[in-house]
């Protein structure tokens, strides 16, 4: 069941139906709901093999499955009810958060592509990351404010896509020498 900060999260927080706040939130909802986050990270890693950055593709396609094999995983293992006071259409169980975790996945491994790009602006780059915060912080409001997760679910969910694009990112794309962070 849903945590202290969980129930005072939910009382605070909410996009009623037909209210501007709700049409923001339910269209994040379907943009990241299965087949868009599938279709976001299929845009993603086309673009990166058309730029022939195949090794940023194969990071960005493996955060992708890595976060939906363990959100899954977590999922079934867990088994955690949704709230019952749902804003929005939603099924299955609710921790961590899949759309959650698809956003944070998708967006941390392309801010790790422009930050990893050699020549590109470092400005644009931490744009990228801006840019990154923004939309997984967005599909985590959007997620609680539907009343669909409770807020730890969008934390873990949001943790998890951040830890498996770290993971992708280290596997699929080894550092260079130079890319260490100054001591």
């Amino acid at each position: 069941g849903p945590l202290a900060i969980d129930s005072w999260w939910q009382a605070h927080i909410a996009a009623p139906a037909g209210t501007p706040a709700h049409a923001v939130a339910a269209f994040l909802a379907v943009v990241g709901g299965s087949v868009g986050a599938a279709i976001c990270f299929v845009i993603a890693v086309v673009a990166l093999l058309i730029f022939r950055r195949f090794r940023d593709a194969l990071a960005v396609a493996g955060a992708g499955v890595l976060g939906t094999a363990g959100s899954e995983l977590l999922k079934r293992s867990v088994q955690r009810p949704r709230p019952t006071d749902q804003l929005f259409s939603s099924h299955g169980f609710s921790y961590p958060s899949g759309h959650s975790m698809a956003a944070a996945a998708l967006a941390v491994s392309l801010a790790l592509v422009a930050l990893g790009a050699r020549g590109f602006d470092r400005r644009l780059a931490r744009v990228a990351v801006v840019l990154a915060v923004v939309w997984t912080l967005a599909m985590m409001w959007s997620r609680t404010a539907l009343h669909v997760h409770w807020l730890t679910d969008t934390l873990a969910g949001a943790a998890l896509g951040i830890g498996v694009a770290l993971v992708a990112r280290s596997l699929c794309v080894p550092s260079r020498p130079h890319d260490s962070l100054p001591a």
